[in-house]
């Protein structure tokens, strides 16, 4: 049996390439009574994006260079960006149960499932999220 696993050269080359890819990103949330799967597609989650009063989608204009993994591989990393109620109580509050990135294309890259649903449905209420994106060597 043969084996197979890509080079740290090429792993740069990948956290490079999705680097650029990954700018001017959008990041969405969705509410806790959606259950994605790797099956549904944006119109989905479009579906179930978040609403409370203060809610729009947060754009990541650039991405961190790539750097080493812990492990093996490279890694890139969003700027962290905050989803917040501000500082008056929603008149729509959602539990949110997790995001989701769509590229400049209008792509569905990536989604994150929270452990458990966090309210957004007072003043002063928040997530903040920075996203880490890996590309191991496979061994």
């Amino acid at each position: 049996m043969s084996s197979s696993f890509i080079p740290l050269a090429g792993c740069l080359a990948n956290a490079t390439q999705q680097q650029t890819a990954f700018a001017e990103s959008v990041l969405h949330l969705f509410k806790s009574t959606f259950s994605p799967t790797p099956s549904n597609v944006l119109a989905d989650y479009t579906a179930a994006e978040a609403d409370y009063t203060t809610y729009e989608a947060l754009t990541l204009t650039a991405w961190l260079s790539p750097i080493l993994a812990p492990g093996n591989g490279f890694m890139i990393n969003s700027p962290e960006v905050q989803f917040s109620t501000g500082d008056t109580t929603p008149a729509v509050g959602n539990l949110i149960g997790g995001c989701y990135l769509v590229d400049a294309t209008g792509a569905l890259r990536l989604t994150i499932v929270f452990a458990s649903p966090v309210p957004m449905e007072l003043a002063y209420q928040g997530i903040p999220i920075s996203l880490t994106y890996l590309f191991p060597t496979g061994q």
